[in-house]
C-alpha cells in the first residue's frame, strides 16, 4: 500500500458531519483513491483513522474530507492528511525500470468458500418463547458454530428487534440487529452465535442460518470478482456485496465489514463456491466490526 500526503490549515470550523476539501496530489487523480481504505488524518496532533472518525469522497476536482469524530476541528487547525492509493506501490519492470502511469501492483486470488451445508431455518433455536432480554435457548440442530462464515435468519411473532452477537472468522466480536418486525435477514457473516435477545417478549421465535456467505478478505468493489465458480466450473452470477467502509465505522444493521457473495445455486453441502478476486488491498481485513 502506498500514500499521498497534503497538509494545510483549516480555513474556517468543521462541525461534526461538516466537511472540508483539499486539492489532489501532484500526480494524482479521482481514479487513484477509488476504492481505497485505511486513510490517515493527523489535526492538531491528533491521530485519526478512516472510517472510523473521518471519510474521504475523492471528487472530480477535489477530495472533500468528512468529519465524523463528534466534535468540531477549529479554524487554524493544522492537519495532514495521509491518503491511501489503491493498491500496492506503483509497478515497476524489474528489468527495464519502466513505471506506467497510474498503475499499481495488486493480487489475484482464488478464493474458496467450501461446500457449505443447506440454510436451516431453526437450526440454531428452534420453535421458543424468549422472554424480553432473557437468552434464547440454542436448540437447533445446527448449534452455535457454522460450517462457514454465513449470515443469520430468523423468525418470530410479535413486533420485536433481535439482537445477534457472535464472532466472525477470525474469532472477533461482532453483533447484528434487526429492525423492528417479526422477521430478519442477517448481511453480516457470523462463524458463532453466543447470544440471542429480542426486545419484546416473542413466542414461535426460530433463528437460523441463511445462504449469505462471508468473504475471507476485504472487497472494495463488486467489480474486483473475476469470475464466479462452482464445482470447478463457471458458475451463474450469484450476488456480491462489497465491504461496509463507511464514515464512523459499522453498526449494529449495516452490512459485513469484508463483504459477502450468495451463490446463484443452493448450497446443499454438496456444491463448492470458488471466486478469483483482483484485490487491489489484500492485507486488509475491513473495518472492525460492531460489538457493542
Amino acid at each position: 500500500m502506498s500514500f499521498k500526503i497534503v497538509s494545510g490549515t483549516l480555513a474556517a470550523d468543521v462541525a461534526n458531519a461538516g466537511t472540508f476539501a483539499v486539492s489532489y496530489p501532484t500526480g494524482t487523480m479521482l481514479g487513484s483513491f477509488t476504492g481505497a481504505v485505511g486513510h490517515k488524518l493527523n489535526i492538531n496532533q491528533v491521530n485519526l483513522s478512516s472510517p472510523a472518525s473521518f471519510s474521504v469522497a475523492p471528487g472530480a476536482s477535489t477530495v472533500v474530507v468528512t468529519n465524523s469524530t463528534g466534535a468540531t476541528w477549529a479554524a487554524g487547525s493544522a492537519y495532514i492528511l495521509q491518503l491511501e492509493v489503491i493498491g500496492d506501490p506503483a509497478y515497476v519492470d524489474p528489468i527495464t525500470g519502466f513505471a506506467p502511469l497510474n498503475t499499481t501492483n495488486g493480487h489475484v486470488l482464488f478464493v474458496s468458500l467450501g461446500s457449505p451445508a443447506v440454510n436451516d431455518a431453526d437450526g440454531i433455536c428452534a420453535s421458543q418463547s424468549v422472554t424480553a432480554a432473557t437468552q434464547a435457548l440454542v436448540n437447533g440442530a445446527v448449534g452455535a458454530t457454522f460450517d462457514v462464515p454465513r449470515n443469520i435468519v430468523a423468525a418470530w411473532t410479535v413486533t420485536s428487534v433481535l439482537t445477534v452477537k457472535g464472532t466472525d472468522a477470525y474469532g472477533a466480536a461482532l453483533t447484528e440487529s434487526s429492525a423492528s418486525g417479526t422477521s430478519f435477514t442477517g448481511k453480516k457473516a457470523f462463524k458463532t452465535v453466543t447470544s440471542i435477545l429480542f426486545s419484546i417478549s416473542v413466542t414461535s421465535a426460530t433463528v437460523g442460518t441463511g445462504n449469505v456467505l462471508g468473504l475471507p478478505l476485504f472487497l472494495s468493489e463488486i467489480a474486483c470478482v473475476l469470475s464466479e465458480a462452482q464445482d470447478g466450473a463457471v458458475a451463474t452470477a450469484g450476488t456480491v456485496v462489497a465491504g461496509i467502509n463507511t464514515a464512523g465505522g459499522s453498526t449494529a444493521t449495516t452490512g459485513d465489514v469484508r463483504g459477502t457473495y450468495t451463490p446463484n445455486a443452493t448450497p446443499d453441502s454438496s456444491k463448492s463456491f470458488q471466486l478469483v478476486i483482483a484485490a487491489p488491498d489484500a492485507g486488509y481485513r475491513g473495518t472492525a466490526q460492531y460489538s457493542a
